[in-house]
């Protein structure tokens, strides 16, 4: 599929129409850019939230704890970075479908919370994060 037929294709079906949308959209992102975005190598998290906790539990395959290094941004951001280093030498590679080399990943918090309210736990490759939630009853006088 050529995308400039498609292109012109467009711009001839816009002269019968008034709105222009799809020379808008395809004006915006080439396919190549939105695929390269779509494929990064994070690792993939979740984040949970009852009425006193929030957890994040973040997948780090293959990492030994000592590899990781965490930071807390202005109290509602986790910044994780590691390197995944392939446990056989990438020379001996038939094929690889798993992301060897540097990993950066920042996750927004639900709640802001301070550093040492963190805790940490890795285990079979995932990482535990949680913190209590800081929730502080109001009372209301009659």
């Amino acid at each position: 599929m050529d995308i400039e037929k498609i292109r012109q294709w467009l711009e001839i079906t816009n002269e019968y129409r008034k709105s222009d949308f799809w020379s808008s959209v395809l004006s915006e992102k080439a396919p190549k850019e939105f695929f390269s975005r779509v494929n990064r190598h994070e690792p993939r998290y979740d984040v949970y939230r009852n009425q006193t906790t929030v957890c994040l539990l973040i997948e780090l395959p293959g990492i030994r704890l000592d590899q990781i290094s965490l930071n807390l941004i202005l109290n509602k951001q986790i910044s994780i970075k590691t390197k995944v280093n392939p446990p056989i030498s990438n020379e001996l590679a038939i094929m690889q479908q798993r992301h060897y080399g540097d990993i950066e990943l920042e996750i927004d918090l639900p709640e802001p919370t301070d550093a040492h309210l963190l805790t940490v736990q890795y285990q079979d490759g995932l990482l535990y994060i949680h913190y209590p939630r800081q929730i502080q009853n109001i009372n209301i006088n009659p």
